[in-house]
């Protein structure tokens, strides 16, 4: 199964190698993404290597399901579950309005049946004392399967909910020529040290030379006459386990890939798992085909500066009613 990513990957390599710039990198990726997004295989190969990474079973949850596919030099991989709320709205924001800075990103929806995204001009600061920004809609866009969107380095935007279950691919890359940088920080040392290396990198004044993204207000959410910037991001806090679990199965379950449970089931014998009776009692619900619930927790949605409505976001555009659609997909 693994063969089957290695194909894709490998394939957007030789993209990147070739492309004379990032942007053409990604326009040239999308064909392969969406190629890889229709096939059911790549999916399960997905899956079963999230499955097979040593401790999966005690990860702790996030709103989204992230799933490593690829990470070198030249882009990042990563197929994310988005789940849906309790009370299927589709009209609320997943976190809040935000850019990437100087990365690109392509996405593909390969399963479920996608959500709507929402892109902005790049803020602008209008009262720096109040931490007052303005934006403009740029599109209203329905993220749906098959569909291929781009979002360019400081380009705001925001994925709405889903309606249920929805999977997607996501291809990140800087925009600037892949160089030493980016070769240093894909060395070991960097691999769960992000941050505290670049407290201590940006002391030194090494953050801008090793450009680590030392760049404020990357996050806003409606105001009173326009968006308000947040300095500091505010990260959704790490829920139980036995919620990321839960999550985990009805991925597996609404994919169709039960057959994958054996994979967890050989943990059981070989591994210390944090919840091993919650495991047990997701496998026998997976067996009987009985539904299992994905699960948000505590935190993870309510949140007044990541959930919020569209009408909020139309009101403080001051454009009602008026956000640009798009037609369809594309």
């Amino acid at each position: 199964m693994t063969s089957v990513l290695d194909g894709y990957t490998q394939r957007l390599t030789e993209i990147f190698r070739g492309a004379p710039n990032k942007h053409e990198a990604h326009y040239r990726s999308r064909e392969v993404l969406k190629e890889m997004a229709a096939c059911g295989s790549a999916l399960r190969a997905i899956l079963e290597r999230h499955l097979d990474r040593p401790g999966i079973l005690n990860t702790r949850h996030y709103p989204v399901i992230g799933v490593d596919i690829e990470l070198n030099a030249y882009y990042g991989l990563v197929a994310n579950c988005w789940i849906p709320l309790p009370g299927r709205r589709t009209d609320i924001t997943t976190k809040a309005i935000h850019h990437h800075g100087e990365m690109l990103l392509t996405t593909v929806t390969t399963f479920g049946p996608g959500y709507e995204q929402l892109t902005f001009t790049r803020p602008e600061v209008v009262d720096p004392d109040s931490e007052l920004f303005t934006m403009r809609a740029l599109e209203r866009e329905p993220h749906l399967l098959g569909h291929a969107a781009f979002v360019d380095a400081y380009v705001a935007h925001v994925p709405l909910y889903p309606a249920a279950l929805t999977v997607t691919l996501a291809l990140w890359s800087h925009r600037s020529r892949t160089s030493w940088r980016d070769r240093l920080k894909r060395l070991p040392v960097w691999k769960g040290n992000e941050e505290s290396l670049r407290r201590v990198l940006t002391r030194f004044g090494l953050g801008q030379a090793l450009d680590l993204k030392v760049v404020e207000y990357f996050d806003f959410y409606p105001a009173e006459n326009g968006f308000r910037g947040m300095r500091e991001r505010s990260e959704f806090a790490r829920g139980p386990n036995t919620d990321y679990l839960f999550s985990l199965f009805h991925v597996l379950q609404k994919t169709g890939n039960q057959k994958l449970a054996a994979i967890i089931e050989s943990h059981l014998g070989s591994a210390e798992i944090e919840n091993r009776d919650t495991v047990e009692l997701l496998l026998r619900l997976l067996d009987q085909g009985r539904e299992i619930e994905a699960r948000l927790s505590e935190g993870h949605f309510e949140q007044p500066h990541a959930n919020f409505t569209r009408n909020d976001i139309e009101r403080a555009l001051g454009t009602v009613g008026s956000m640009p659609r798009a037609l369809g997909a594309q």
